[in-house]
């Protein structure tokens, strides 16, 4: 079993990565970095990717999406728009793209040449064009001040419902968007903004869906599921924190092949939204969990950690052999 982890850093020069892991091997392999351009952003880049065709996939890092050659590890095309702002996640489902544009508030829709499609809106005009404008309240030293010159695509704002990830998938789901909300913490239409779950106790992150089930992690390590039916009535499948050695900031999450693969960011200070962890941030880690989905024993923990602060977002299965 082979996985794809898109990596970026909290510290020095922004970097992305794009690596494989090899599970029998254990072996991991740097794969690409992705050139650097002027819409870097410090402490920001390589956020998701998934597959669109045989041999390429789309990612998105904090204001940039782009089709990646699989075999030749290379960027074939890049979309950019001024009003991509903190972009979380990509989705396919089959047809079209859809874009986690979290500090916009949005998902944007595009077509698998990254034309621009649609814009489905959380807020209103005016709110968001004060925004863009950075007339905002900034709290605390981690956004961006709105008084100073930056254009939007490189700032960091505070934002209204903080989406994580993106599902389309078909009829059995009544073709809705769905969204993970951070800060509402469940699962909303995006066209209605309807709750479509119940509420769970920690804020969601990241999703996967299979055959029998959607899953969810939350940033606090837990695992929910659900029926594949709406609404979602999810139920805790697994904590990961309360047997795991390393703990951190949980986000990427992929089911396959009897395993649960979760992954970890280690954690650099505490605010508010790392008020479940209850240990000392020295002791967090950036990497990879494996779990046998039957036993949901730790099979292994694959250690991505780095000096310069490293973060993973998402997983996805490599399908490439070659």
């Amino acid at each position: 079993m082979k996985l794809l982890i898109p990596i970026s850093y909290f510290f020095g020069s922004p970097k992305s990565e794009l690596w494989q892991l090899d599970t029998e091997t254990k072996k991991r392999s740097l794969l690409a970095t992705l050139p650097s351009s002027e819409r870097d952003v410090a402490g920001k880049g390589f956020t998701s990717v998934t597959w669109i065709s045989n041999d390429l996939l789309v990612g998105c890092d904090f204001n940039r999406v782009f089709i990646i050659d699989r075999k030749l590890c290379e960027l074939k095309k890049i979309n950019t728009d001024k009003q991509y702002n903190d972009l979380h996640h990509v989705s396919f489902d089959g047809h079209l793209i859809h874009i986690a544009n979290t500090g916009r508030d949005c998902i944007d829709v595009l077509d698998n040449q990254l034309q621009s499609v649609s814009r489905l809106e959380f807020l209103p005009t005016e709110e968001i064009s004060s925004r863009i404008k950075g007339e905002y309240k900034a709290q605390g030293d981690y956004y961006d001040h709105e008084a100073i010159n930056i254009d939007f695509h490189l700032r960091k704002v505070p934002d209204a419902l903080h989406i994580n990830h993106v599902i389309k998938v078909g009829k059995e789901l009544e073709n809705k968007v769905i969204v993970t909300s951070f800060k509402k913490k469940c699962l909303i239409d995006a066209k209605t903004l309807e709750p479509l779950s119940n509420k769970l106790p920690e804020q969601p992150h990241d999703g996967f869906i299979d055959k029998k089930y959607i899953w969810i992690t939350t940033v606090s390590g837990k695992v929910f599921r659900s029926n594949l039916s709406l609404p979602f009535n999810f139920e805790l499948f697994f904590d990961l924190f309360r047997v795991a050695k390393f703990k951190g900031w949980c986000r990427g999450l992929l089911v396959v092949n009897d395993a649960l693969f979760i992954g970890v960011t280690a954690i650099h200070k505490e605010t508010n939204r790392t008020n479940w962890l209850n240990s000392p941030v020295k002791n967090t880690r950036t990497g990879v969990y494996q779990i046998n989905l039957t036993s949901l024993n730790i099979e292994h923990f694959y250690d991505f950690s780095h000096t310069n602060g490293s973060r993973i977002f998402s997983l996805v299965s490599d399908y490439f052999d070659g």
